[in-house]
């Protein structure tokens, strides 16, 4: 998976990786010229990934997941 985004360590010790990766898709108004000067956005797909090593270096658990949101801007938001 290489690099971990982030490296966090719990108060016993274990190390947590957390490998996120984020995808925008453009929406439609956003390519209609005047318009989009008030009302712009975009699809966000997340995914996270967050595993979780012992004080051996082997992994314990891990936690998947994904979420979908909408960001919008423009001068009527």
């Amino acid at each position: 998976m290489g690099d971990a985004n982030t490296v966090s360590f719990t108060d016993s010790g274990n190390e947590i990786w957390t490998y996120k990766y984020s995808r925008a898709t453009p929406q439609l108004q956003s390519f209609i010229p005047i318009v989009n000067l008030f009302s712009r956005g975009a699809d966000v797909n997340t995914k996270e990934l967050v595993v979780l090593f012992d004080k051996n270096n082997v992994v314990s658990k891990y936690t998947m997941r994904e979420t979908n949101d909408v960001v919008k801007s423009g001068i009527a938001q």
